[in-house]
């Protein structure tokens, strides 16, 4: 572990973790390597809450494809704030970047195969949170943007109660389309400069980064790059500058948006179960497309079962949110078996903001204002349920709280009868 003490906001530790057991693809690591990962989370405990109080929120963080963590910072800084105006503290922020993107990616580039999958890093925050719990009381409350509002759904569907409410900001949870195009732009994209300064002059002027807040601009160019020599890079010059790559490989970023649905022996999946992640009428509809994202349609089916209650926060220009789009998330979520009720019962909101796809880079502000809003919502009902529950608890002696009650007696209808003997015939 070590502390990060540059900002005027938060205390920070970093944490280095081990993962799950397993990843979901038997590629998503070098053989017989899947238990060597690593995960690089960090702790943010605001400053403004030297001692936490019962009540006061946990926020578990998951971010987007290939961006580093740090970039969310000004939106949690933001949020901090937000909240604090209303009456409300965090107790502590955890965000953990993905096996194979960030300082995880680095931690574990030795190591990493060719086929991650989405699922991978929702049991990975299970672990982190298992490890951690005891600095995680609830209530917890999830914020995810992108693939990480799919790391989040998941765990949500893994462990329901886990986490009393979301914030899913701009998720990809769709049948068909995704992450093709993106992938086909990051594929032939550059991702190494000769120098940092080149690299820094060339991003801050490229055409898809000039939506962004500036403070998010600037945390990208500091924590997104990194000194060669890496796997990707092994060469550098003997003399002058040292050149730089992206902190998280393009190879490791395309991989996270889409998959092949073509036969790649490198993947390592047996005969048998080629093809069987993804969905016959998905198939069908992709009319023999070379790419698919299996998790995504998967999600999308089990929006409904989703438990905690939910605000879906939306960029009105987002090329994965069309009106049609939000609308069909909003009236899924939520309703099936275990879930919260949906749209019906108040359990999902929605916001849309006048941005893109990467709503919390190119507005944190308002994201933090938005995420706010609920948060304090939530955490009030959190406390007003949890104090019923107390109530009704604490009134029931020992015996009343675990011994078989009148009222479980009444409903499994008394004791059973005995059945009546039967009288045996005299024979004369």
């Amino acid at each position: 572990m070590s502390t990060d003490k540059n900002s005027s906001c938060f205390h920070i530790k970093t944490h280095i973790t081990r993962t799950q057991h397993s990843r979901s693809r038997y590629a998503g690591t070098s053989p017989n390597q899947e238990n060597n990962l690593k995960l690089c989370v960090k702790q943010y405990t605001p400053k403004n809450n030297p001692n936490p109080q019962d009540g006061d929120v946990t926020i578990i963080g998951a971010v987007a494809d290939s961006y580093p963590k740090e970039i969310y910072e000004p939106m949690w800084e933001h949020l901090v704030k937000e909240l604090e105006r209303k009456g409300k503290k965090i107790r502590s922020l955890w965000v953990a970047d993905p096996f194979n993107q960030g300082e995880s990616g680095v931690l574990n580039e030795k190591v990493l195969g060719p086929d991650p999958s989405w699922f991978d890093h929702g049991r990975d925050l299970m672990f982190v949170i298992n490890q951690f719990q005891d600095e995680m009381p609830h209530p917890i409350v999830g914020i995810g943007h992108s693939m990480g509002a799919s790391h989040l759904a998941h765990l949500a569907l893994l462990h329901p109660r886990l986490m009393h409410a979301l914030v899913i900001i701009d998720p990809v949870f769709q049948l068909q389309g995704g992450g093709q195009t993106w992938a086909r732009a990051s594929t032939f994209r550059r991702d190494h400069w000769p120098s940092r300064k080149i690299a820094e002059e060339k991003l801050s002027a490229n055409p898809g980064l000039k939506s962004w807040d500036p403070v998010v601009l600037k945390k990208f160019l500091e924590f997104g790059l990194r000194d060669c020599p890496t796997e990707m890079y092994p060469e550098v010059p003997s003399k002058g500058d040292v050149p730089v790559t992206l902190q998280s490989t393009v190879a490791q970023e395309v991989y996270n948006y889409i998959e092949p649905t073509y036969h790649d022996p490198r993947l390592l999946v047996p005969k048998h179960l080629e093809g069987r992640e993804f969905h016959p009428d998905d198939v069908a509809k992709a009319s023999g497309a070379n790419f698919m994202r299996a998790e995504m349609a998967i999600l999308w089916r089990r929006l409904e079962e989703l438990q905690p209650s939910v605000m879906y926060i939306f960029g009105n220009t987002s090329t994965v949110s069309g009106e049609e789009a939000r609308k069909a998330k909003i009236e899924r979520t939520g309703r099936g078996v275990g879930g919260n009720g949906g749209v019906d019962t108040d359990m999902v909101k929605e916001v849309v903001l006048s941005c893109g796809h990467l709503v919390p880079l190119e507005m944190p502000k308002d994201t933090a204002v938005s995420c706010a809003e609920f948060v304090d919502a939530e955490v009030a009902r959190w406390v007003d349920e949890e104090t019923e529950r107390r109530v009704i608890w604490n009134g029931l002696s020992r015996e009343g709280q675990v011994g078989l009650n009148d009222l479980w007696k009444e409903k499994i209808g008394g004791p059973a009868k005995k059945p009546a003997k039967e009288k045996s015939e005299t024979k004369l």
